[in-house]
């Protein structure tokens, strides 16, 4: 008899949204290297630097969370998977920047970091205000309203962070 192995299903969905979240990421990275023809050290400023940094925040911070939420069906099932999926996704884009070698250079930080860790570094904050905003503004913190709750509050939280940043970076 074959033996049957089946994961949990909060890190059955944490891994897909962390493997989806990681190659919509991506275009984070295209949009860095056809923006120029040459190597780019420096972000843009102002809001072509907002819209480099987008598909990266978005896809880690709002998508990457919502999605096991919306599907679990419990919130200790939400929380597990939203945080295993923001995880893997992070590590996926991280590891893929190393390699490509896109590097670019930090301000406050002096220091020139490749562009995923930058993004994933900046979808922090988006990944839990949408994680705590869908579980505490409705009474289950699991379903199609807590995801929607999660995905506003982590939309407005990632866009003010896109912005800041491109300003600031």
């Amino acid at each position: 008899m074959k033996p049957h192995f089946s994961m949990a299903s909060w890190l059955r969905r944490g891994f897909e949204a962390g493997v989806v979240g990681a190659v919509l990421a991506i275009g984070t990275l295209a949009a860095m290297h056809l923006s120029r023809s040459g190597p780019r050290l420096l972000l843009p400023n102002g809001l072509d630097g907002a819209l480099i940094l987008m598909p990266a925040v978005a896809s880690l911070g709002v998508f990457v969370v919502c999605y096991p939420i919306f599907l679990a069906a419990t919130r200790e099932d939400a929380i597990l998977g939203a945080v295993a999926a923001f995880l893997i996704a992070a590590d996926a884009l991280g590891a893929i920047s190393f390699a490509l070698g896109g590097m670019i250079y930090v301000h406050p930080l002096s220091h020139a970091y490749p562009l995923g860790v930058v993004a994933a570094a900046l979808a922090v904050p988006p990944a839990l205000a949408g994680l705590a905003f869908g579980q505490l503004s409705t009474p289950l913190g699991f379903g199609r309203s807590a995801g929607l709750r999660a995905v506003l509050g982590g939309a407005v939280v990632g866009t003010l962070v896109v912005l800041a940043a491109a300003y600031t970076i």
